[in-house]
């Protein structure tokens, strides 16, 4: 944990925050961070309160890993309100649960990431990189359970062509204005099959769109 003067030193430095209650994982990802992603600032929070003040000296942070240790199951509650302060911060959780509902909710509340404890460093590394470069990850154990049952079926009876094509770019970490260029429409028209892609997937969000069906492609 470090104290207000180090914050201090830090504030005009772009940085990455690591929450965790175990001193180990902070270590350990820390250093994975510097060394395989190249990140020269992360700070160690311990608590969430640590974190949180962080969040607010160092507010250009573009990477949060949260290890759910330290939010004691209030990982929803979380979540949104960290995208409603800082709507460009990527939000990486940590955990041991693997069950689908909650995992699904996370993704589709903002997260952009749910990883495994267990998981091997260099695959975690992965998953970092995939986030930092604008994408949704899943681990593979994970995705599969994020693929709903007979979502073959489901997709094709419920999505359209163009609510595929709109998916695909998704995917891809696309915004709506290079969607709207890529198939040559109206920004708005983007906006109406983003609509109804949510409803017949069953997410609110981009995010949950792409965990919900693309997961195993990450």
């Amino acid at each position: 944990m470090r104290n207000d003067a180090v914050i201090e030193h830090v504030v005009n430095t772009s940085c990455t925050v690591v929450a965790s209650g175990s001193e180990i994982f902070r270590f350990g990802i820390s250093n994975l961070l510097r060394r395989e992603l190249c990140i020269a600032t992360v700070l160690e929070a311990s608590s969430w309160c640590v974190a949180q003040s962080y969040l607010v000296h160092r507010q250009t942070t573009n990477l949060i890993i949260i290890h759910t240790d330290v939010i004691n199951g209030q990982c929803h509650t979380t979540v949104r309100n960290l995208r409603l302060a800082y709507p460009r911060l990527r939000i990486v959780f940590v955990g041991q649960g693997q069950e689908r509902m909650k995992i699904l909710a996370l993704i589709s509340a903002g997260a952009h990431a749910y990883v495994l404890e267990s998981m091997p460093m260099d695959v975690i590394a992965k998953a970092v990189r995939m986030v930092a470069a604008g994408h949704v990850y899943l681990p593979d154990s994970v995705a599969d359970l994020a693929i709903p049952e007979h979502a073959d079926d489901r997709r094709a009876g419920a999505l359209t062509r163009r609510q595929e094509q709109v998916l695909h770019l998704l995917a891809e970490g696309a915004s709506n204005k290079d969607i709207a260029h890529r198939l040559n429409l109206a920004e708005g028209t983007i906006k109406v099959h983003l609509s109804g892609l949510f409803k017949a997937l069953g997410v609110h969000s981009r995010a949950g769109a792409v965990a919900s069906v693309h997961a195993r492609a990450y």
